[in-house]
């Protein structure tokens, strides 16, 4: 595919604490934003999701909008223009050994595919509140699964309290890059090797795009590898500090 067959420029947007924020009841895109990527759209450039969820764990008023594809999972799985184009399978060790743990510990956790998000007991009264107060779609939940007959490209973990970290560092760590959420007690399980940034380069050499020619916002510990991997990286006002810091630019809060 040639570069002129494409759009001009590449945006990619991150969701929570970018595009939405539950903490501030913030569970639409706003108008001035759908406004804004529009205008993008209609000046010859093109708008993606990039997003820690799998497509399934994206609210539905999100994917109403017409983006140009998506890099969900952490950089595991892409899609453009409703074609998969590259996926990075969580081994089925890494699942099992991740649900010995949190059925010892009473932790809970998620992999997830594009259409199914698999956790450790569908019923457990932390799961359910962890479930609603990030909108995952109770259809999608499934506990009945065997580890080496799913595809997910993503796991997340929600421990106890702090006390925790290290065993679940030292037990995870051989196959997954741990990243704290902004808030409570939940990580992001990312494929070794695996990021925002790592796919968006896939994306741009797919497509024939300058990476220099792709713009990012962000606001969270996933999005510092897109923020310093683009041409132009963009924090959230409400952005860790790490995250600010990678970034060529801070603008205001979501």
């Amino acid at each position: 595919m040639k570069k002129g067959d494409l759009m001009e420029k590449m945006f990619f947007f991150d969701i929570d604490g970018t595009l939405l924020d539950f903490t501030k009841g913030l569970y639409t895109i706003s108008e001035k934003t759908i406004e804004s990527m529009n205008k993008l759209k209609e000046q010859g450039h093109s708008v993606f999701l990039a997003t820690g969820r799998c497509k399934c764990f994206v609210l539905d008023e999100v994917m109403k909008y017409p983006f140009s594809g998506y890099v969900t999972c952490n950089g595991g799985y892409i899609e453009y223009k409703g074609k998969g184009i590259y996926k990075n399978i969580v081994p089925a060790k890494a699942i099992e050994t991740t649900h010995n743990l949190c059925k010892e510990n009473g932790w809970l956790y998620y992999f997830e595919a594009n259409d199914k998000i698999y956790v450790l007991d569908k019923d457990d009264p932390k799961h359910i509140q962890f479930r609603d107060g990030w909108g995952m779609k109770e259809s999608t939940i499934c506990d009945d699964f065997e580890f080496d007959k799913i595809e997910t490209y993503i796991g997340m973990i929600v421990i106890n309290d702090k006390g925790d970290i290290p065993l679940m560092v030292e037990t995870l760590s051989p196959y997954f890059d741990i990243q704290k959420h902004n808030s409570g007690n939940s990580f992001d399980l990312t494929l070794k090797g695996e990021s925002k940034g790592a796919s968006i380069k896939r994306l741009a050499n797919a497509l024939g795009i300058d990476i220099k020619d792709t713009i990012a916002f962000g606001d969270g510990r996933n999005d510092i590898e897109m923020l310093e991997t683009v041409g132009l990286g963009i924090a959230m006002g409400n952005a860790v500090e790490e995250a600010k810091e990678a970034s060529d630019y801070i603008t205001d809060s979501v």
